[in-house]
């Protein structure tokens, strides 16, 4: 697949934008982590479960509005919204298990596995959500 340099200007632009929303869950999710952790003293996977699940509707609303806006004229399509649900949801679990996994198996903390795992997701949720789930119809040349 071949870019033009106003392509590929637009797709450097969007794979930053969503480098700053991921900052976004991954500050929602290590501070609810925090704060459930320490000060309510929560098991580490529920700690880490709810924090990441609202850190995940708030990403939902920023990258919705600001990194593939309706201001391009396309409306959502139910089949984005869903896939949208389907790969955060599996992302969700993702993250969960790389946490919990790196946790268990190598005795990594939490802290430093939501490190880890936002490394894997920076790169796998932009091929993810602009390929799959906000992917541009093609068009055949004629």
């Amino acid at each position: 697949m071949k870019f033009s340099p106003k392509q590929t200007i637009k797709l450097v632009v969007q794979f930053v934008k969503l480098q700053f929303a991921g900052v976004i869950i991954f500050v929602c999710t290590y501070l609810g982590y925090f704060i459930s952790d320490f000060v309510f003293n929560r098991p580490t996977l529920l700690a880490l479960a709810v924090s990441s699940l609202i850190a995940h509707i708030i990403y939902f609303w920023v990258i919705r509005e600001w990194i593939f806006d309706k201001k391009s004229g396309k409306k959502r399509s139910r089949r984005q919204v869903v896939r949208f649900m389907l790969f955060m949801g599996l992302n969700y679990f993702l993250n969960l298990l790389i946490i919990e996994g790196l946790r268990t198996y190598f005795g990594i903390s939490p802290y430093i596995g939501q490190i880890l795992a936002g490394f894997i997701f920076s790169v796998w949720g932009y091929v993810g959500l602009k390929f799959w789930v906000f992917q541009e119809k093609l068009h055949p040349t004629r």
